[in-house]
């Protein structure tokens, strides 16, 4: 799964991300959460040093995808299946992002719309959560054919500070 785009002064690829590219993965994954943190975090990254980089050749191993302009990693996505039995019907999208300078140019409707064609071989639907104040992020989803089904209220507490999340499904027709 390779696209290429070619633009007259920029060149365009997402990609399956691999354990190669662990430090770009890892830079990305660090802005993210200085950027945004009540939209990003694990509990290995809240531990930090080799619990966190054990998550992310884990991440790594899977399927995330990243969108490179002119060799510079601009956006990251990830996609799995839960290894229960009874919810392999069902995917997950997770850590989206997108840097600044890639933002409004379609990198994350890039990156949404290849994981959604992996994602349709083999599920029936795809899942994600998403703050109620991405208003981009969710309607990029919106425009790839996710629906809101749910609130999660006070999903994630940083200080006193809550934040709400959408859970947001895009079911495939068979």
């Amino acid at each position: 799964m390779i696209s290429h785009a070619a633009g007259a002064q920029t060149d365009e690829e997402i990609r399956r991300l691999n354990v190669d590219d662990l430090d770009l993965f890892r830079d990305i994954r660090a802005e993210a959460l200085q950027m945004h943190p009540q939209t990003f975090g694990s509990p290995e990254e809240d531990e930090g040093g080799e619990p966190m980089m054990a998550a992310y050749r884990r991440w790594l191993d899977g399927m995330i995808l990243g969108a490179f302009r002119c060799g510079s990693l601009m956006g990251v996505a990830g996609f799995y299946v839960s290894p229960d039995r009874r919810s392999q019907h069902r995917g997950n999208i997770f850590t989206v992002y997108v840097r600044e300078e890639g933002r409004g140019k379609g990198v994350g409707d890039r990156l949404i719309k290849e994981l959604l064609a992996h994602a349709e071989a083999r599920v029936e639907q795809v899942h994600l959560a998403v703050l109620l104040e991405s208003t981009a992020a969710i309607n990029t989803y919106k425009r790839n054919g996710f629906e809101i089904f749910g609130t999660d209220p006070a999903a994630v507490r940083i200080g006193e500070a809550t934040y709400d999340k959408y859970f947001m499904v895009r079911k495939f027709s068979r």
